[in-house]
């Protein structure tokens, strides 16, 4: 049987029991014996080049598969492996060329909260004000009460403490000044437990 080009890549069991022509038992039959750690560590079993072309020099010595098979055949096996890539390659490179469009439309829009949409668990301190509505209580008052009971650094940022405990969230934000240079900056973000520990923070008058 003439040797079979896989360029490299890797192939299903199934996929490989199409090429030539046998059944999948078949080809997981020589994976039990040749490979055992594969069909145990894998549900859908993948093989590389090398492992091919074990399983086949081993059919070519334990079944009547391959004295089977004329030139003809092994030609046109041969043809259905390159078209079985090259309908692969198409299908990566047309999703790649559709992802990388996506990003370039969505890029420019991208300019200052580019990852608060992520964040639709979570509100900006004004709305934590807002939402708490303590009178002559704002976001900037928050801001410099948390940084005094060392919740919040002198960045408005939360000390890993009170990340860990799921009460603020931190997310990076770009802006472009005047000269058109990017710049990022930390941006603190309030779950919904972080606001009731802001609450009971500000009636205690220290933390919870």
């Amino acid at each position: 049987m003439n040797e079979m080009a896989f360029s490299g890549k890797a192939m299903t069991a199934k996929e490989v029991a199409d090429v030539l022509g046998v059944t999948d038992e078949a080809i997981k039959k020589h994976i039990r014996e040749l490979y055992p750690n594969l069909m145990r560590e894998r549900v859908a079993t993948v093989l590389n080049e090398e492992q091919i072309t074990a399983i086949k020099r081993r059919m070519r010595l334990t079944t009547k598969v391959a004295s089977a098979i004329t030139d003809l055949e092994a030609a046109e096996m041969l043809l259905k492996s390159a078209e079985h890539f090259k309908a692969r390659f198409e299908q990566e490179r047309k999703l790649r060329i559709e992802t990388e469009s996506k990003l370039a439309i969505a890029e420019p829009k991208a300019e200052f909260f580019d990852q608060v949409t992520d964040s639709q668990d979570a509100l900006q301190m004004r709305d934590v004000a807002a939402a708490l509505n303590i009178p002559d209580m704002g976001r900037n008052k928050i801001f410099e009460l948390l940084r005094k009971k060392n919740i919040l650094d002198d960045r408005n940022v939360p000390y890993r403490e009170y990340q860990d405990r799921g009460y603020f969230r931190v997310v990076e934000q770009k802006w472009t000044d005047k000269e058109g240079e990017t710049h990022i900056s930390l941006k603190t973000l309030v779950y919904q437990r972080g606001m009731d520990f802001i609450r009971r923070t500000l009636a205690h008058g220290g933390a919870a």
